[in-house]
């Protein structure tokens, strides 16, 4: 126990541990996962209905997606599957979470298919016009995957076809702050079924412009941990990542309900063309 808590008070080197996978895979974990996806009252996993509906409508009014071929990544319990498909979009679903993928199948209004899958590193279809990676799911992403995941959505997209994503802005970076924290049952059981300990530290690297939590659960079982990394951008530096990875911007703005970019903002909304 010395060495785990020992290592729990050490600052990370950046990205040196992933473990995005547990936080969608663990069967507790997922079903909570779900549960924030569909609250209405909370942001902590999707946006409320009433902004999806306003990113979608954006997004169409910008790409035309009625009879395009649409892969949304990260797509959850198909809360913009079911949207996309709904103006006639040809959509497909990916995720890796089989809680989120059960429900998106079992509440399925439209014709869309849906694929349980690891987008850093399944094989996935191609041909799209349109690839969306909605609610800063590159932001957890280190710059390595990062890289390898916007090449692999290039290589999905027809020539010139388009990608669709949003991302940290800096200024939400300000608001965060280093706490430790340790509970019982911290978050009020999120994170087990049973009786844990929670422990959270969050980093902030200013000069990498990230954070990190960090949570040790402590059950009469076993111990584990959680890393949730978050990137920050600048306009100027999502545009030199897409840049690198052979996108262009088309339309750049304060979130994906296209509202004009502010210097305050905390979200940057993208659409990006793949260059020949």
């Amino acid at each position: 126990m010395y060495d785990l808590l020992n290592d729990m008070a050490k600052r990370p080197l950046p990205f040196s541990r992933y473990t995005t996978k547990e936080l969608w895979t663990r069967p507790h974990l997922s079903q909570q996962m779900l549960n924030f996806h569909l609250n209405q009252e909370t942001d902590l996993a999707s946006r409320r209905f009433e902004v999806i509906d306003k990113v979608v409508n954006w997004i169409d009014s910008q790409l035309s997606l009625s009879g395009k071929k649409l892969c949304d990544l990260g797509c959850g319990p198909g809360l913009y599957t079911e949207r996309f498909a709904a103006i006639n979009a040809n959509v497909t679903g990916v995720d890796f979470s089989k809680t989120s993928i059960e429900y998106a199948v079992a509440m399925a209004k439209q014709s869309i298919q849906y694929i349980q899958a690891d987008y850093l590193l399944d094989d996935l279809p191609a041909g799209f016009d349109v690839i969306t990676l909605i609610y800063t799911d590159l932001c957890v992403l280190s710059p390595a995957q990062r890289q390898n995941l916007l090449n692999r959505m290039r290589k999905m997209l027809k020539p010139g076809g388009y990608i669709v994503i949003d991302v940290a802005a800096t200024a939400s970076l300000a608001s965060k702050s280093e706490v430790t924290l340790i509970e019982d049952k911290l978050m009020g059981g999120f994170w087990s079924a049973g009786e844990y300990v929670g422990i959270q530290k969050s980093y902030l690297y200013p000069e990498e412009n990230l954070s990190l939590d960090r949570y040790l659960i402590i059950e009469p079982s076993e111990s584990w941990q959680i890393f949730n990394w978050f990137q920050h951008f600048t306009p100027q530096s999502i545009e030199l990542e897409l840049t690198q990875a052979g996108f262009e911007i088309a339309e750049m703005a304060g979130d994906l309900t296209g509202k004009g970019l502010q210097p305050y903002d905390e979200l940057i909304g993208v659409i990006a063309k793949a260059r020949p």
